[in-house]
């Protein structure tokens, strides 16, 4: 069932608040060699503030480019509200439930085909990064969790045979 005008509204006011959310004034981050500077004037300063400094940096940099992703997303779904294609699956051209969009305002497909896209990405995916998500499956599955079976605990023995 498609949306109403009432719900698209919705979903459009919805995505602004987002849209305005994320473009908004972010907190200017100091050059790295000032903090660096900053650090280095000091007196007793230990190695694991120049470390704590490098890996709230990384964070930041990372936070910002998940917001600068998820502003993309934004903006594609709001040019979709205009074009008049907004809670239509870009992939099967079946309606996205409205729960689905209430949860993520710009998803762009329904959640059976959002997850088909993920496993073909993984099918895709060189075998060290099929691997790796293996691994991280095996430690957050609870079945296998704290099992000598699964792929992870595999690698790590044969790992630790080695040495």
């Amino acid at each position: 069932m498609a949306l109403t005008k009432e719900q698209t509204q919705h979903f459009y006011h919805k995505l602004l608040n987002m849209q305005k959310e994320l473009s908004g004034e972010k907190k200017k981050t100091q050059s790295m060699t000032e903090e660096v500077g900053e650090l280095s004037n000091g007196v007793d300063n230990h190695m694991a503030d120049h470390g704590t400094l490098v890996t709230d940096r990384m964070t930041d940099q990372t936070v910002k480019e998940i917001d600068r992703e998820l502003l993309e997303e934004v903006n594609h779904a709001l040019q979709k509200i205009k074009d008049g294609t907004y809670g239509i699956c870009e992939k099967t051209g079946q309606d996205i439930p409205y729960e689905r969009l209430e949860a993520v305002p710009y998803a762009r497909m329904t959640v059976e085909a959002q997850a088909d896209v993920e496993d073909d990405l993984e099918t895709d995916a060189p075998s060290f990064e099929r691997e790796f998500h293996q691994q991280v499956k095996d430690l957050s599955n609870k079945e296998t969790i704290d099992q000598k079976s699964s792929q992870t605990y595999e690698i790590l023995d044969r790992e630790q045979d080695s040495n």
